[in-house]
């Protein structure tokens, strides 16, 4: 299994940021939690953090092991603006090596087990 070294994700994060991602991470959307009973301690194989702050950015679910971010858009992601923050921010966080897999919520709600298998898929893709 590849180790995968991500440096200096972290740098210089803003206060506020720290203490906005402590808050989400206390209070998850419904789709956030259903997926989070599904990935916390290990039970996929590998470790994942909630609300984690990465190059600048709060992302929902990220493990470091397989160099993957997990992404639940609500319907606010369907607005122009949004899609255009989205793609820049996923571009950025390729550039690092990092690759993000997004799911609506209405799939997390309504297809919990085919977004688990998707992730499990990708997890041992970047893991090989």
């Amino acid at each position: 299994m590849p180790v995968r070294h991500f440096r200096n994700l972290r740098d210089k994060v803003k206060p506020w940021k720290e203490s906005a991602a402590r808050r989400m991470a206390k209070n998850l959307t419904p789709p956030e939690a259903a997926l989070w009973n599904v990935l916390k301690d290990k039970r996929l194989g590998v470790c994942f953090q909630k609300q984690s702050i990465i190059l600048g950015y709060i992302c929902d679910f990220f493990c470091s092991s397989a160099g993957i971010v997990i992404e639940i858009d609500g319907k606010q992601h369907n607005k122009a603006k949004a899609i255009a923050y989205d793609k820049k921010r996923d571009s950025v966080l390729a550039e690092k090596g990092i690759e993000t897999i997004r799911f609506t919520a209405k799939e997390v709600m309504s297809d919990i087990n085919g977004v688990v298998a998707e992730i499990k898929k990708k997890v041992r893709a970047r893991l090989r």
